[in-house]
């Protein structure tokens, strides 16, 4: 393995270990033992809004100066945040925190996923790399659930210094991240003979526009509208039950019980993504698949814990394989991917702030079953492929 692979399988598996290590203890981090939902769900999206006002731009910014100085900047500004929230018991410092892990998260996985993609056998890599992200989201969820008896915050400061090292490591390319040399890239959509280029001369937010003006017509005269809407509510409906669960699980689940319960949907994901690329289903079948397997594990959460967030699991793994390979369909770029990104984090950062707005006056098994009939129609968008 050489060293820069260390570099991002280390990374990966602690930027995600970090951000799930809060879930199960978010009702005592945000000290809301008395109820209050809302700061749960504060501290739940701040993560994913922090991320996904980050992707687009830190992805331009990394064909600009380097991948490797985008993600050193989002290992840092991950170790600095895991440091704020380990000491801190401030809601508002805590969403702070939460929010710019989330643009560390957003800083390093446009850049990550593009050096991957420059390496030979970036297949395997990039299956290994998607490997330990579902192993880091699982391992943070059930070590802090695992951990919360002898503190709420261990699996929080385990993560914090796992990311510390990933960070030691980096210092090693120091070169590398002190060069000023500037990467060229050009991204060409297949519907389009005009490429967006990356010029000397202009601004990071002139670009970006550029980008996105460039995008638009993509957008517009394709089904790619219908894939992002389907991330959406897909991650926003599961995100939602993710979020409140913890509150909503409290007098039945322990927090070892939870943790598992949470584990349980990554592992799942894990295993079905595999699956999934080996079917010989057409994408727009995987995806309605993936789909029934989440509505089921929604209307399941009442009953039966486990199961639930393993179908969960299961449907978004299944899922996201078809809703990739869709708009691989209308566009290959590297922009485009990380356009449909935007989706993810999206319905992650704004389904559970969304969703909390009806917890009070419906309960909670009333909105996870609402949620679930949202999710549903999604099985009746008809996916083309231009």
């Amino acid at each position: 393995m050489n060293f820069k692979k260390l570099i991002l399988y280390s990374s990966v598996f602690a930027i995600q270990g970090l951000s799930n290590a809060a879930i199960p203890v978010l009702p005592e981090l945000a000290g809301a033992g008395s109820g209050d939902s809302a700061s749960s769900s504060f501290l739940f999206s701040g993560y994913f809004v922090g991320a996904l006002l980050a992707l687009l731009p830190f992805g331009i910014l990394a064909d600009r100066i380097g991948n490797l100085k985008v993600i050193g900047f989002g290992v840092l500004l991950t170790v600095l945040s895991g440091l704020v929230i380990s000491f801190s018991d401030n809601l508002w410092i805590l969403g702070i925190a939460r929010f710019l892990e989330g643009v560390g998260c957003g800083a390093f996985f446009p850049a990550a996923f593009s050096m991957l993609a420059e390496w030979k056998n970036s297949q395997r890599s990039l299956g290994e790399f998607n490997f330990l992200l579902n192993a880091g989201l699982a391992a943070g969820v059930f070590l802090s659930g695992i951990l919360a008896g002898s503190g709420i915050k261990t699996a929080i400061g385990i993560f914090t210094l796992l990311a510390g090292l990933s960070l030691i490591f980096l210092l090693s390319e120091t070169e590398e991240l002190l060069s000023w040399g500037r990467k060229k890239k050009r991204f060409t959509y297949q519907n389009s003979n005009c490429p967006v280029k990356s010029q000397q001369d202009l601004s990071l937010l002139f670009e970006l526009g550029s980008y996105l003006k460039k995008a638009r017509e993509t957008i517009l005269k394709s089904s790619f509208g219908k894939i992002w809407g389907i991330s959406v509510l897909l991650y926003g409906t599961t995100g939602l039950l993710t979020a409140n669960y913890p509150d909503y699980s409290t007098g039945f689940l322990t927090k070892s019980e939870l943790g598992l319960a949470i584990s349980a949907s990554y592992l799942a994901a894990m295993l079905s993504s595999l699956i999934a690329g080996r079917l010989s289903m057409n994408y727009k079948s995987i995806v309605r698949v993936g789909i029934i397997l989440a509505v089921a594990g929604i209307l399941l959460s009442v009953k039966m814990p486990i199961m639930a967030f393993s179908l969960i699991g299961a449907g978004g793994g299944i899922a996201v394989v078809g809703l990739i390979t869709a708009t691989a369909k209308i566009s290959s770029s590297g922009f485009a991917m990380g356009l449909f990104n935007t989706g993810i984090y999206a319905g992650l950062g704004l389904g559970p702030v969304f969703g909390s707005l009806f917890l009070e006056p419906f309960g909670y098994e009333a909105v996870f079953f609402g949620s679930a009939v949202v999710l549903i129609t999604m099985f009746f968008v008809k996916l083309e492929e231009k």
